[in-house]
């Protein structure tokens, strides 16, 4: 399987943790945090999950009318402020939480 490089921002004693987590374990931390993610997603069902919510939201916007006939700009606009406004929404919810 392929694989690529990518950056995350993690919180400084969960990285701690994953260091020591990893040395102790004679793994390499990328695999350490690859494993726990495919547990945590696969493992988990929410892999599954995700898919059946934008099936759903896919077909929810196939019905909309209003959206079938944007161009490529107001597409992306909304498609922005779509991002955005689920990001504010996480961000709350984990504040919350």
């Amino acid at each position: 399987m392929a694989k690529r490089k990518t950056t995350y921002y993690i919180d400084e004693g969960v990285l701690t943790a994953t260091k020591l987590t990893a040395a102790a374990m004679h793994q390499s931390e990328s695999t350490l945090v690859e494993d726990a993610l495919r547990v945590y997603l696969i493992d988990e069902g929410r892999v599954e999950a995700a898919r059946n919510n934008l099936r759903s939201l896919l077909d929810d916007l196939r019905n909309r009318p209003d959206l079938n006939d944007l161009d490529d700009e107001s597409s992306m606009a909304l498609a922005v402020q779509e991002v955005k406004a689920a990001r504010k929404e996480r961000r709350s919810s984990r504040i919350a939480g």
